[in-house]
């Protein structure tokens, strides 16, 4: 075998592991959040926000190290990036609550996709926004006896907007400080925020379910750690477009694990919605043109 035919399979090897690396990080990511659910009625959706903010801050800080780097002047700059990250995941957790694992990604999914819209000068666009909004008639439609929570949707809307300012503020924080900080700080910004109205009394609630506890702490693993190592070594072997074309699925995956996992049925014109803004997203990524590198943009924790 050539050495050319060598190093084309060495690269099909890498390509497939970064692959795998990321879809992988879905995976977890969804685990997690499911997890989490099975989890609100010891601790509460709060409580299960608090203790995942908390306990991922400690994790992603001795990963990354970032104790040696701890400083005043980092927390003032990951400051609004941690609010960020701690709003969406409280009002994703809130969501969660009252409708679906599927609906509440895909809704919150839709943060970042009319992020995207704003700053797209393509007419191809166009045709795409129509068609998330068609998804999210078909989503939102209230009518019918299987229509979904309002104050769980609004949540939901709120994790939306939360993630696009997660994108925008960590956008500023690139050069500022590096990515593995850039997280750890955040979670520990959102950590400290949530610790005494609800990080405490989730602790206290946990002394009494041990196992429970154990269980806040594989969420705080699968939901933070694991999908971000995941997806970073990911990104140093994917391009833009293959990280957007897969991050699109996730609502689709979230959908599949709330059906496995969590044993949650949707009517078929909300799986459409679904679909509607999956494809949406898959189409924005694929239509040529110019588009911002989406490795600058961090992934939310979700």
């Amino acid at each position: 075998m050539s050495i050319s035919a060598n190093t084309q399979t060495a690269s099909l090897q890498v390509r497939i592991a970064a692959l795998a690396q990321l879809i992988g990080g879905m995976v977890f990511l969804q685990f997690g959040s499911s997890t989490a659910k099975a989890l609100f009625p010891i601790f509460g959706a709060t409580g299960m926000v608090a203790l995942r903010c908390g306990f991922a801050a400690l994790i992603l800080m001795s990963v990354f190290k970032t104790w040696h780097v701890l400083s005043w002047r980092l927390l003032r700059l990951a400051f609004p990036y941690g609010m960020a990250i701690a709003t969406m995941n409280l009002c994703f957790y809130l969501a969660l609550e009252r409708i679906p694992l599927g609906i509440t990604v895909t809704l919150e999914f839709t943060g970042p996709l009319f992020l995207a819209f704003l700053g797209s000068r393509r007419l191809s666009d166009i045709a795409w926004l129509a068609v998330t909004v068609l998804g999210l008639f078909l989503l939102l439609n209230p009518t019918g006896a299987n229509a979904p929570n309002l104050l769980g949707l609004m949540f939901a809307l709120g994790a939306a907007f939360s993630w696009a300012l997660y994108l925008i503020f960590g956008k500023r924080l690139i050069g500022k400080i590096a990515p593995g900080h850039a997280c750890a700080l955040g979670q520990l910004c959102g950590g400290l925020v949530l610790f005494i109205p609800c990080f405490l009394p989730a602790l206290i609630a946990g002394a009494g379910h041990p196992s429970s506890l154990f269980w806040a702490v594989v969420v705080a693993v699968c939901s933070s750690a694991l999908p971000y190592a995941l997806e970073m070594r990911a990104m140093q072997h994917l391009s833009a477009r293959d990280l957007g074309l897969l991050c699109s699925l996730e609502p689709v995956c979230a959908t599949l694990a709330g059906v496995l996992i969590l044993h949650e049925t949707l009517p078929l014109l909300r799986l459409c919605g679904i679909v509607l803004i999956a494809g949406a997203s898959i189409g924005t990524v694929l239509t040529p043109g110019k588009k911002a590198p989406l490795a600058e943009v961090p992934e939310a924790p979700q």
